[in-house]
């Protein structure tokens, strides 16, 4: 089998290595695998303030060795999952909130 177009050539080996992953894989997979996210739930977050009478539960996610970003999922009431970005200061100010709880 002959080597590839342009690989050697100076021409990037990004694009092939992607166009290989989509190839063998669904393009969601090889998207995480890229980013090495493998297990991260959130593919978008919010940072539109939502009222805490909404919540059902919080799941907080830390960073670790299958998905590199904090995630911060909020199930809601009735039914529906968001997550939100774990950056916006009402979010900051939760998480604070919930680790002073803890503490007593």
């Amino acid at each position: 089998m002959g080597a590839l177009a342009g690989v050697g050539t100076g021409a990037p080996l990004l694009p092939w290595l992607l166009l290989l992953l989509l190839m063998s894989h669904s393009a969601h997979a090889a998207i995480l695998e890229v980013n090495g996210n493998l297990s991260c739930r959130c593919a978008k977050t919010t940072s539109e303030y939502i009222s805490p009478k909404k919540y059902e539960s919080i799941e907080i996610r830390p960073v670790g060795s299958s998905c590199r970003r904090t995630e911060i999922i909020i199930k809601l009431r009735p039914s529906g999952k968001v997550c939100v970005n774990p950056e916006a200061p009402w979010v900051k100010k939760l998480l604070k909130r919930i680790a002073s709880t803890k503490k007593k």
